[in-house]
């Protein structure tokens, strides 16, 4: 699936098209053959001014017929001389909205009617008959022409915010049903005025059936309120008393697209240490709100595209190195900085642009970086209803910035990362990508994903199409299972689809496990239960298979005619190593994996090699204790020189209680986990004893790495990249480099040793000499960072030994930019294809589009995955 953030439906190549006319008029020859289209548009086609479109062009060529949104997308019936036809379809594909997006058509000749309708051509009224398959676009930021309108003291929108049109503004938030019209959406009960209606049914109009449409007089309002849910303010003083009270200091929930936010000012101490302190969020990073300006001067672009994402309609959070002060040559930024606390520790910045009218109005009248995060108590999902914000958030904002437009389902931000080229993956997908469809090939079946643990996302599968809900967060409290159980019901009652399979986690005690068991026996079908880390491995196979996916599997073998999962294309060679590292993951041997490799053939999966494993003394607790998971690494070592690191970080009597249960298997499960291998280097280096969230440790000891790669820099201007605030002529640089510090860290490899078929990567001699080395004065940063270069060529020694045809990486690992990047240029420099993660997250909330696809080629007997899988059947 290639991310583009201004890609548009592309034209298909096609067998029978028309003859194109050298003099084609929109005023053909009425003598002219004539011929009758029906053609069938699915996809991304409501929503963003598609049949205001159609009607344009039809009517340019003075052709005849009309277009209609139905439950599956939009229909087109089309006549004229075949000369102008062919003039429309030319013209057709040449200019499709932006944000159009097309699952598939179909164009059919079909007999003439007889008599060409009177009008030309109509829009008819949407036919909500159908299968109810649509793709319904997600909701999209502001465009510059509503923008424009807005900062016009002229324009009747002036300062309006709740301005949009059909190319920006809600969708997903707001749609309560298909066909995609107003009376099913939250703006149902607003009635159009005579100024909007007139926009409204005018073809010609940029609001033409824009569901939203809204002016003062006649759409949503703000409210400010306090604490108690008293008025303050109402419309344009509201939003200026809410800016007023950033700017003194005070937190500010604001009721956003899809959800409430909490607000502060970004360069005030004060405010975001009490922001931490009420949100009950010590250290994990804040995003940040910005003007184009302030991110110029506060971050480093890499490369062009990062603005071209920053200013898509999808308008996501991206993580930007943060430019240090004294880099900044404009006077304006020396007169405010951005507060270390709202990412302390941390050389990245997850900054975004303003995404809504009221966003806009906010930062013109606030002129400085606002903290933006989510409005809840941290784990707990956010608050979308009035009510319920003033309830749950009376105790972190001082005031409440509300409307009246209703939102049907929450709508998180979607956050992406940048490596130092420009590379942008996925880290969180949702406003601005769900519910947008994933291809899933082959599949026919209706089949209910509902995702992992952590950061849950659940997905069902209709036809040939995955859809993802949006973020949901962790299922470690009663609220965030309530969200999570409403999500499954949003997607199955919405889209109207019964499931005949259900798919889930393989671990028995995870929330979205027993809410996929109860659906199981509720509709008594069957269920499957999958590997974590091979829904990890799926959901990458699974978005390369996308039809917009510039990458193809095959087998070595051309001659192997046999069908099978992954076939055709031809980059591709099998088999395929996957590379999966994360934390946490449930093994059907009843260890914790993490640090796993499997090898698929295009048929089957095996596991070949993982991480040796070790204990995890006290459990789940070792996540917000990096220390114990050290302690767990040298008592399986037995490296007596090792333990001398262990005074410092323990009292002797909680020791000796820890030794013990690991010697007595107690609360010490084993694990093959490269996530806590990541949390026990970092302890050694003295970079997280404690955290407060996951993936702090591990972040860090990244953080010390990158540093390490450019401290001996020089800072002048180069070709392609920069990492931080240093610039590099060329990737191989960057990889040469850290080559060279590994080497003169003298920090040994992992060994690689096996155990009949399986293999094992034993990370003993890395540790001990880690720990050699770190005694003898080497620095932080160059053990750190000879860390990841270690355990990158450790990947590139299993491809070799298995004599593999490509590599694939996912985990939670591999949203580590460094690891990331370092794994992609050591495959460059061997040649060896590889596939990333890039438009779905290589984390947990990949997981049930993975889970769909091993469920749909399993259901369809593609692939073979016996070892990994638990099969219940519920039809008693």
């Amino acid at each position: 699936m290639d991310l583009d953030p201004v890609k548009k439906a592309a034209k298909p190549e096609e067998r029978n098209a028309l003859p194109c006319s050298e003099s084609g008029s929109p005023h053909a020859d009425q003598f002219q053959a004539c011929r009758r289209w029906r053609i069938t548009v699915s996809g991304v086609v409501q929503g963003i001014g598609f049949r205001p479109f159609v009607y344009r062009i039809a009517h340019k060529w003075g052709l005849h017929g009309w277009v209609q949104n139905t439950a599956d997308g939009v229909t087109i019936e089309i006549e004229g001389a075949t000369d102008t036809l062919q003039q429309f379809w030319e013209d057709f594909w040449n200019s499709l909205p932006s944000g159009s997006c097309f699952d598939g058509y179909q164009r059919d000749e079909i007999p003439l009617l007889g008599s060409l309708e009177p009008g030309g051509f109509r829009i008819l009224s949407s036919d909500g008959e159908g299968k109810r398959r649509p793709s319904i676009p997600p909701d999209l930021a502001t465009c510059r022409e509503c923008r424009t309108e807005m900062f016009d003291p002229q324009d009747r929108r002036y300062r309006y915010p709740f301005i949009n049109c059909t190319h920006c503004g809600p969708r997903w938030s707001i749609v309560e049903g298909v066909p995609y019209d107003r009376p099913l959406t939250s703006m149902k009960n607003f009635q159009m005025c005579r100024s909007c209606k007139h926009e409204y049914d005018n073809p010609l109009d940029r609001r033409f059936h824009a569901q939203p449409i809204a002016c003062p007089e006649c759409g949503p309002q703000l409210e400010l309120w306090d604490r108690n849910g008293r008025i303050i303010a109402e419309r344009d003083a509201a939003l200026r008393q809410a800016a007023a009270a950033v700017l003194a200091g005070q937190i500010l929930a604001l009721k956003g697209l899809g959800g409430f936010q909490l607000i502060c000012d970004a360069t005030n101490d004060q405010a975001v240490a009490e922001l931490r302190l009420r949100k009950r969020r010590p250290h994990k990073p804040f995003a940040v709100m910005m003007t184009e300006a302030m991110i110029d001067r506060f971050c480093i672009i890499s490369d062009e595209s990062i603005w071209d994402w920053l200013r898509s309609p999808a308008s996501p959070i991206i993580l930007l190195p943060h430019k240090t002060q004294g880099d900044s040559e404009d006077s304006e930024s020396q007169s405010y900085s951005i507060c270390e606390n709202v990412a302390p520790g941390n050389p990245y910045l997850g900054v975004m642009l303003p995404y809504t009218p009221l966003h806009h109005l906010l930062m013109e009248s606030l002129n400085r970086p606002i903290v933006c995060t989510s409005g809840n108590i941290s784990e707990e999902p956010m608050a979308i209803d009035n009510s319920e914000a003033l309830e749950r958030l009376a105790k972190i904002a001082d005031v409440f910035l509300i409307h009246n437009r209703p939102i049907v389902r929450p709508v998180d931000d979607s956050v992406m990362a940048a490596d130092c080229l420009g590379k942008v993956f996925m880290i969180r997908r949702a406003r601005g990508f769900a519910p947008r469809a994933i291809f899933l090939r082959g599949n026919h079946v209706p089949i209910l994903a509902t995702g992992g643990h952590l950061k849950n996302v659940v997905g069902l599968s209709i036809d040939d199409q995955a859809i993802l809900s949006g973020h949901i967060g962790d299922l470690d409290n009663s609220l965030a299972c309530v969200a999570h159980r409403r999500a499954i019901e949003d997607l199955v009652c919405f889209f109207d689809v019964t499931p005949e399979f259900v798919a889930c986690d393989l671990h028995p005690d995870y929330a979205s496990t027993q809410s996929a068991e109860d659906l199981a026996r509720r509709l008594k079908i069957p269920l499957y239960r999958w590997q974590h880390h091979l829904a990890h491995f799926a959901a990458c196979l699974a978005e390369c298979e996308s039809t917009s996916c510039s990458g193809r599997f095959s087998t070595l073998d051309q001659s192997n005619t046999q069908h099978t999962a992954i076939d055709g294309g031809g980059q591709w060679p099998l088999p395929i190593l996957g590379v999966i590292w994360d934390g946490t993951g449930y093994g059907p041997d009843g260890t914790v994996w993490g640090g796993e490799f499997f090898l698929f053939d295009g048929r089957s999966f095996r596991r070949v090699a993982h991480l040796r494993r070790f204990p995890l003394p006290g459990g789940d607790l070792v996540v917000r204790q990096p220390r114990r998971t050290l302690l767990g690494l040298i008592h399986e070592s037995g490296d007596r020189y090792c333990e001398q690191l262990l005074d410092q970080l323990f009292f002797h009597q909680e020791r000796t209680i820890l030794t013990r249960a690991m010697e007595r298997n107690v609360h010490s499960p084993r694990t093959s986990s490269m996530g806590r291998l990541f949390d026990g280097m970092a302890a050694v280096l003295g970079l997280g004893k404690e955290t407060s969230f996951e993936g702090q440790a591990a972040m860090a000891l990244q953080f010390a790495a990158e540093q390490a790669l450019v401290s001996s820099s020089e800072r002048v201007p180069g070709k392609i990249g920069k990492w931080g605030d240093h610039r590099f002529d060329c990737p191989a640089e960057l990889l040469d480099k850290a080559r060279q510090v590994a080497h003169t860290t003298g920090v040994s490899s992992l060994v690689l040793r096996k155990h009949g078929e399986l293999m094992e990567l034993d990370w003993q001699p890395l540790l001990h000499s880690t720990v050699a080395a770190k005694l003898s004065g080497t620095g932080q940063a160059e053990l750190a960072l000879a860390f990841h270069v270690r355990l990158v060529e450790a990947i590139f020694r299993i491809h070799r030994e298995l004599k593999c045809g490509s590599l694939l990486i996912s985990g939670g690992c591999f949203q580590n930019q460094l690891l990331r990047f370092l794994t992609v240029q050591e495959a460059q420099y061997w040649g060896i294809p590889l596939y990333q993660p890039e438009a779905i997250p290589a984390g947990d909330g990949g997981l049930a589009l993975g889970q769909l696809w091993l469920t749909a080629n399993t259901v369809q007997d593609l692939i073979r995955a016996e070892m990994f899988f638990e099969y219940v059947h519920s039809r008693t």
